[in-house]
């Protein structure tokens, strides 16, 4: 039950001034008239106009109740349809579903309301049509009221008939004439505007009692831009475009927007100041009159720029400078600056030595565990047939152990467990140079205690080739000690790597060291060659 009640009285909220102003068993009558119609008039996107307002009015001389579907914004907010529908038609709304709503004529069939509404749009228009007249005799009291929004847009203009969204009712410009003839743009700091029309006019009446103007786009009128309309307003009245959209076009007087009382007050002030300016003007022509007429011509002759100045400044600051002289300080300047790019450099040198210092206690302290086996003294011997046989048996193997650029106790953990199912097993190594490759060899060799038979390069890398031996045990712990582990041999490989880069940066140094003071040698020899030319020839 009482779901039951939450549902009718939300429903009877869509229509509540219905259910006041109508009796129950009437309102009950129409709403079954209403079902049965089939017949329903279809609102588009230009929402309730005079247009449709009328044909209501001529369905409701036929019918009681008019039924009618909209579509577009107006289906949006069917609250503010219902009260805009029920205000201009004067009826009432006895049921709404979604974007469907039934209208009831009324009990007065003359609808009084639309009359009056009609009156109000007449006296608008003609309201306009004396606008020049009534303008000289407003009274004071109804210059206050200009604070009002409704009555000041009633000075404006004729409203817009078929507005269907909020209060106030806007102000339709295409009721208003198309020229003023007295009209002059707004005074600003800026610039003059050239062309203006009567709208622009209406926006600063409207600029002189509020900062911001609102100007409503009509729905469903074609050719109509927006964008188009916004600029050329914006051109007319200099105004800035706050937001615009399509419903909405929104502008802002700016701080450059002056009243007309301001306006009075700076150009009285323009007028005082160019007086002022006037009659400094004939003071200083007065006392500059009085000057002249008591100079005398100097007797003395002028010097200024003559001979004589210019033996008196070298008789006291020297000669100019000599093409020699300048060839001699840029001499010095090049012999300074090879000389301060030299030291820089040797500084630089011995700072990448303290880094060298340091990256190899860091790889010392990396290769406190590693403890080298030594190579067997008892290697098996093998012909150059056997050799042959088991390198080319042992290339053709696809299993293989790839090496990276760590080698630790994993990788000899690795060949015997490949030997424990066959006699020979293949590694291959990448991204390393043939002395570091070898080095690596000899280090697997003794800590498996196999065999080399062959080490070639390939696509892949360098293959390498090891024979577990004829005599082979394989020993109780396959992963040695004496060995670091993947962690600690990661670290050795990029400590080794670092101090590498670091002897390549130090050579690079000491050839251009070497360099700069070959070339230093070489400047001062011929410093001292072309002076002592100099110094005979004088």
């Amino acid at each position: 039950m009482e779901s039951v009640s939450a549902a009718v009285s939300k429903s009877r909220k869509h229509v509540d001034l219905a259910e006041r102003a109508i009796p129950q068993l009437e309102l009950r009558r129409l709403r079954k008239i209403a079902l049965r119609m089939v017949e329903r008039m279809k609102v588009g996107d230009a929402g309730i106009t005079q247009a449709l307002v009328d044909s209501i009015h001529e369905k409701c001389r036929e019918d009681e109740v008019v039924k009618l579907k909209f579509e577009g914004p107006q289906s949006l907010n069917m609250k503010r349809t219902h009260e805009t529908l029920e205000s201009r038609t004067g009826g009432f709304v006895i049921w709404r579903s979604g974007s469907s709503v039934v209208l009831y004529r009324g009990m007065a069939h003359t609808l009084p309301c639309v009359q009056s509404y009609n009156k109000k749009i007449q006296t608008s228009v003609n309201s306009l049509k004396n606008e020049d007249t009534a303008s000289d005799d407003l009274s004071k009291e109804k210059r206050m009221d200009m604070n009002d929004p409704n009555s000041l847009l009633d000075e404006l203009g004729p409203r817009f008939k078929d507005w269907s969204g909020c209060e106030p009712v806007p102000v339709d410009a295409d009721l208003l004439p198309s020229e003023v003839p007295g009209y002059k743009p707004p005074f600003r700091l800026s610039s003059l505007w050239e062309s203006c029309k009567v709208f622009a006019e209406a926006m600063v009446k409207l600029w002189e009692s509020s900062a911001i103007a609102k100007i409503a786009i009509k729905r469903g009128v074609l050719n109509t831009c927006n964008d188009r309309m916004a600029e050329e307003l914006k051109n007319l009245t200099g105004g800035t475009l706050l937001s615009r959209n399509k419903d909405y076009i929104v502008f802002y007087r700016g701080n450059d927007f002056l009243p007309p009382v301001v306006v009075e007050a700076l150009k009285e002030r323009e007028k005082l100041t160019d007086v002022q300016a006037n009659e400094e003007d004939q003071a200083r022509q007065r006392a500059l009159a009085a000057i002249e007429s008591k100079l005398k011509a100097s007797k003395s002759p002028l010097v200024a720029g003559t001979l004589t100045e210019t033996l008196a400044a070298t008789s006291q600051w020297g000669n100019e400078i000599s093409s020699k002289d300048v060839g001699q300080m840029c001499r010095d300047e090049s012999l300074n600056k090879h000389a301060a790019l030299l030291k820089y450099l040797e500084k630089k040198l011995a700072l990448v030595k303290g880094k060298v210092k340091r990256a190899e206690k860091a790889l010392a302290k990396v290769q406190e565990n590693l403890r080298p086996a030594d190579l067997p003294v008892d290697l098996e011997k093998r012909s150059d047939e056997e050799r042959s046989l088991i390198r080319k048996i042992g290339l053709s193997m696809k299993p293989f152990l790839l090496i990276g650029v760590a080698f630790f106790y994993g990788t000899v953990e690795n060949m015997h467990l490949h030997w424990k199912y066959r006699e020979l097993v293949k590694l291959i190594v990448m991204g390393k140079t043939f002395a570091q490759v070898k080095h690596l060899v000899v280090s697997l060799e003794a800590e498996s205690g196999g065999v080399l038979l062959s080490l070639d390069k390939t696509m892949k890398g360098y293959a390498i080739i090891v024979y577990r031996g004829k005599n082979y045990q394989r020993p109780h712990a396959v992963r040695p000690r004496n060995l670091l582990t993947r962690r600690q041999a990661l670290a050795r490989s990029i400590e080794l790597q670092r101090r590498e880069a670091l002897k390549h940066h130090i050579s690079d140094l000491q050839e251009r060291i070497e360099l700069l003071k070959y070339e230093l040698d070489e400047g001062e020899e011929a410093y001292l060659k072309v002076y002592d030319s100099g110094v005979e020839d004088t």
